[in-house]
């Protein structure tokens, strides 16, 4: 009986020390463990199409890291499905509409793309913890955002903004002081 006792002991005491040294070695965790997790909001508006709404997928893929992430954030290209409901008459259209989440995105400029019932749709934005963290996609419009031109965190499709004074790219939406444009004509 006594044999029974210290054996059981023993098994104990071998577990303790084993738990003991998976846990010194295990370390309390990383200096990046305190930076935030940064989710994004997937926004996306479509057409029906035939009275039927089905989810869709948005594709990140990442362009370029620009500081640091938590070590649990994704650095990878990535698929996130938006379920859709609906559909609802907007103006005469049978819209469908969802919203979702991202996982994780490390900080830097992610490229989003869809494809809608109008055609895909793509645009780049930079993803920080304290920025613009909605991506909103609307059928027959490119972009995110809806305007067509670049809002504020989203990056032209060639990757450079227009300088001060510079004419923005072919389809973009003149500034408000800007004269308009002659009609084309013939």
């Amino acid at each position: 009986m006594s044999m029974l006792k210290h054996s059981g002991l023993r098994a104990l005491g071998t577990a303790t020390v084993a738990a003991f040294a998976v846990a010194a070695c295990s370390g309390s965790g990383s200096a990046n463990d305190e930076l935030p997790l940064i989710r994004a909001t997937l926004s996306v508006k479509s057409v029906s199409q035939g009275g039927v709404c089905e989810s869709v997928r948005v594709r990140m893929t990442p362009k370029e890291f620009i500081g640091k992430a938590n070590k649990y954030a994704n650095n990878r290209m990535m698929v996130a499905e938006v379920n859709m409901t609906g559909p609802t008459d907007e103006n005469g259209a049978p819209m469908c509409n969802g919203t979702g989440e991202t996982l994780p995105l490390a900080p830097g400029n992610w490229e989003f793309s869809v494809a809608l019932a109008s055609g895909s749709t793509t645009c780049t934005r930079n993803i920080q913890a304290d920025g613009d963290l909605v991506i909103p996609f609307v059928d027959g419009i490119e972009g995110c955002g809806g305007n067509g031109a670049a809002m504020d965190g989203e990056m032209p499709a060639d990757g450079m903004m227009p300088a001060e004074g510079e004419m923005p790219a072919e389809g973009a939406v003149p500034a408000d002081d800007a004269a308009p444009a002659d009609p084309a004509t013939g």
